[in-house]
């Protein structure tokens, strides 16, 4: 099919996004499907030339939004999306005007809801259930134990390379943010090296059958890379399942990591770096500091 000159436009934009501006995959996506909804508004109100966008077909597509009642976070995300491509164009001369600049952001409130934290029993109910020996159940198992004793986010977890775990350090190392030198790492324990070793001797390899391998450490049945909506699923099963509240997420997870080892006597700086987390990210909001501190990579083998 035939891409329209509209399409093509969007394509330009995000192949802007990823090599000059270096977005993530995730931000990425998220920018391609925002763009591509507006370009689809436009062409079914018989829009096809860029130029011919108006302050008017804007304001018209963000009343549009609200119609739709959508949350005021995706309506922020998508009017961001709207700004930035606009602006590309008139940088890049496709358009001489900005008609974007007439976009005014609902505010959103900076208050956010602290993930729920785990009890200890309730980490051990989830990660300690029986799981399946077929390979699906044997990879479930390895990526609950990742995500509760490494605190890596959904993007980094479906993006995890099998270059990125030194299976003989017991660690996971990935590259720190621009703006800082060196790699972010990430040791986990026992447990976890038990599972990940399990699925990945034999289950990784009944996952991926025949395909091409693309390095990725979590699969889906397909053989593909796992996406995020398969993580989030499963963390709901098998919360579900092990009798956990339903409002547990893979973020859940990811503070619990954090919680229970300033509970064990990690330095909050340490989990910090463990987690990515720019130096001045207030980790303290949703853990308060008990115990005296202790070498943070001991802590960090609390599975």
């Amino acid at each position: 099919m035939v891409k329209s000159e509209m399409e093509c436009l969007v394509d330009a934009f995000i192949e802007y996004l990823k090599s000059v501006k270096d977005y993530s995959e995730n931000t990425v996506g998220s920018y391609k499907h925002d763009a591509l909804l507006f370009v689809r508004f436009l062409e079914e109100r018989g829009v096809h030339n860029i130029t011919e966008v108006t302050e008017d077909i804007i304001s018209e597509y963000q009343a549009l939004l609200k119609e739709k009642k959508m949350a005021v976070s995706t309506i922020v995300r998508y009017n961001t999306t709207i700004k930035n491509f606009f602006a590309f164009l008139v940088e890049n001369g496709n358009i001489p005007d900005n008609p974007a600049e007439v976009i005014k952001s609902p505010s959103v409130s900076v208050s956010k809801k602290t993930p729920r934290i785990l009890s200890d029993t309730e980490t051990l109910d989830l990660l300690n259930q029986e799981f399946s020996d077929s390979p699906k159940g044997v990879r479930d198992k390895a990526i609950l134990e990742m995500l509760y004793s490494t605190g890596l986010k959904v993007s980094e977890i479906i993006s995890l390379k099998l270059s990125n775990i030194d299976m003989g350090l017991g660690c996971i190392i990935l590259p720190k943010m621009k703006s800082e030198e060196g790699d972010r790492v990430i040791p986990y324990g026992k447990m976890t090296r038990s599972a990940v070793t399990s699925y990945l001797l034999e289950a990784r390899k009944a996952l991926l059958g025949k395909r091409e391998d693309k390095g990725y450490v979590f699969l889906n049945c397909d053989g593909k890379q796992l996406s995020r909506q398969g993580v989030w699923k499963i963390v709901k099963f098998y919360a579900q399942r092990a009798g956990v509240s339903s409002d547990i997420s893979p973020h859940s997870l990811r503070h619990s990591f954090a919680a229970h080892l300033v509970k064990n006597g990690a330095e909050i700086s340490a989990i910090q770096d463990m987690m990515g987390f720019s130096p001045s990210n207030t980790l303290a909001k949703y853990v308060s500091k008990e115990n005296t501190p202790r070498d943070p990579y001991e802590w960090a083998r609390i599975r």
